[in-house]
């Protein structure tokens, strides 16, 4: 189920981008904990309305990880037999929320949409950038079809990412998103996921960046 040994070569890779500032100043830090994320049934006016083909069965089968230790983010030994819609994943140094959208059989769809929330762990000002950082795997589906991962901040859309399926590769999609109002501590924070097949997809993190940083290094 979980295909994570060529993902963590490139995250290293990619979270190693940038340097800081150091601006006094500077509320910089993460702004996500994804060991927090709970579904919620908000961000129809951003993410559109629910399908009625739409289904996410949040129920863990075979994990004897399973209650998730608080906290903590999760290892799952290859080959691992454990089915769940959504869970705090470990990759090398890096907590993923990770996404999960078929069942093994997979004539039986598990979570083909999906929206998470927390409240932010710190105040975003006005001017401040905000860097969303997600993965997802080869897509693969029996019909054509268009996957999603998008991430709100309040009521505006930080990352708006969409791609078709099938898809021949996997990718590290990446937005910076510049607050054009301030946002306090405790914000809601939406992530959502809309796809068919047999896929998978992860939010690496969220972060207010340092005025001074250069994501494009």
């Amino acid at each position: 189920m979980l295909r994570v040994i060529a993902v963590v070569t490139c995250l290293a890779s990619v979270l190693g981008c940038g340097s800081s500032g150091g601006s006094v100043l500077s509320n910089a830090g993460p702004l996500v904990d994804n060991t927090k994320w709970v579904p919620t049934d908000d961000g129809e006016a951003l993410f559109g309305p629910r399908p009625a083909d739409a289904v996410c069965d949040t129920t863990v089968v075979d994990c004897p990880q399973y209650p998730w230790p608080e906290g903590e983010c999760v290892t799952f030994d290859p080959g691992s037999p454990c089915v769940t819609a959504y869970v705090p994943e470990c990759l090398d140094t890096f907590t993923v929320m990770a996404v999960y959208t078929r069942m093994p059989n997979p004539s039986e769809p598990l979570c083909n949409w999906l929206t998470l929330e927390q409240p932010s762990l710190r105040a975003i000002r006005a001017g401040d950038r905000v860097e969303i950082r997600t993965f997802h795997a080869i897509l693969t589906a029996p019909a054509l079809g268009e996957a999603r991962m998008m991430f709100a901040v309040g009521d505006e859309l930080a990352l708006d990412y969409s791609v078709p399926i099938p898809w021949p590769q996997s990718e590290f999609p990446r937005a910076t998103w510049t607050a054009q109002e301030d946002y306090p501590a405790g914000t809601q924070l939406l992530f959502h996921v809309d796809n068919h097949g047999s896929n998978e997809y992860m939010l690496i993190e969220a972060r207010v960046l340092e005025p001074t940083e250069n994501t494009d290094l």
